[in-house]
């Protein structure tokens, strides 16, 4: 082999083949992106953790405040529901191990003293529950600088419902941001933005306040409300409805559920009328009560209850048989009742 044959060989070793590097990317199982998404929540956790550590760097000093200092963002990007599973998980770690990330605020720009949250809100909340202090990062921020904070913190990285996009982008858009300043900060295209404000303008906002977030409820369901709720006896009924008993005992999910049915737009893949939870004189919560099309179903998860309503069945049965309703026709289809 000659000199520079060998030279160009040396030259060209460890580059990449050229063929290899046109080849069509592998798409990745369902279990490699399963891993790919934990990692991307664990990069996100690695970069709160780099953006405090750049905060302190900077001087921006994480202290004790009193959350009744410090009042919300002046746009909302949440709506309060009658339950809330994931605030109490956050309530009890707080409780328990403390407040591992801080919130951040502003000085307020009215009213000395006082502070304005960007973003951390459920964290305030849970400080005012538990009558602690809450930890922060006090930030000089402007208008555009809060909101986009609070925005880039709860808008791609939490776990928000559709409808509470939806209303965030509202208000976002009601301040006056651009249209691509909004998508950005959401983490949407510019085609679903608009059909998330959309389906704010054309739902009467009380009803949305009244339902909730409803985390399970996706974006198909709630256009299909938008355009039922345009013919004006449809949107005089849901409106009657969000007033209801049963609408106001049932879950943010079971109450979406609930102006769907009363409008005659019952969800085929769903049967579950309506879902309301059933309480002990104590007020502890003792399991739900599912009203569905088919039966009735009694569900609960505390051992103990469950224990002393199989040991009542039998008595309950007998007691049936001897009361007034037994003697009533029952219908076509026999209703069932589980109890889980």
């Amino acid at each position: 082999m000659k000199g520079k044959d060998i030279l160009r060989d040396l030259s060209l070793a460890g580059r990449p083949d050229p063929a290899a590097a046109r080849m069509e990317p592998l798409k990745a199982s369902g279990a490699v992106r399963a891993m790919s998404l934990g990692l991307d929540r664990l990069t996100t956790e690695a970069a709160r953790a780099r953006d405090l550590e750049h905060a302190i760097a900077q001087g921006e000093h994480v202290i004790e405040l009193d959350p009744h200092a410090i009042e919300p963002s002046f746009i909302s990007d949440r709506i309060q529901s009658v339950t809330d599973p994931e605030y109490d998980e956050l309530k009890v770690s707080i409780s328990a191990t403390g407040q591992q990330v801080p919130v951040l605020v502003r000085p307020h720009p009215e009213r000395l003293d006082r502070y304005q949250a960007a973003y951390g809100h459920r964290r305030i909340r849970a400080a005012l529950d538990l009558k602690i202090s809450v930890r922060a990062i006090v930030r000089n921020l402007s208008d555009i600088e809060l909101v986009t904070a609070q925005a880039q913190e709860n808008g791609p990285r939490l776990n928000l419902s559709f409808i509470e996009r939806a209303l965030f982008a509202s208000h976002l858009d009601a301040y006056g941001f651009e249209r691509d300043a909004i998508a950005q900060a959401l983490g949407v295209d510019k085609p679903e933005l608009s059909r998330l404000l959309s389906v704010n303008q054309k739902i009467d906002r009380s009803i949305i306040l009244a339902i909730g977030p409803a985390p399970k409820i996706g974006r198909p369901r709630w256009v299909a409300l938008a355009d039922h709720l345009a013919d004006g006896k449809r949107l005089s009924i849901a409106l009657a409805t969000i007033s209801s008993a049963d609408f106001l005992s049932a879950d943010t999910n079971g109450r979406f559920n609930a102006v769907m049915n009363s409008i005659g737009t019952s969800p085929k893949k769903s049967r579950t009328l309506l879902r309301r939870p059933f309480v002990g004189a104590s007020g502890q919560k003792l399991g739900w009560i599912e009203n569905s099309g088919r039966g009735i179903r009694l569900t609960t998860d505390q051992a103990a209850f469950g224990a002393f309503l199989e040991r009542k069945l039998p008595s309950l049965v007998d007691e049936f048989a001897e009361s007034a309703e037994a003697a009533k026709p029952t219908s076509k289809r026999d209703q069932a009742t589980d109890l889980k």
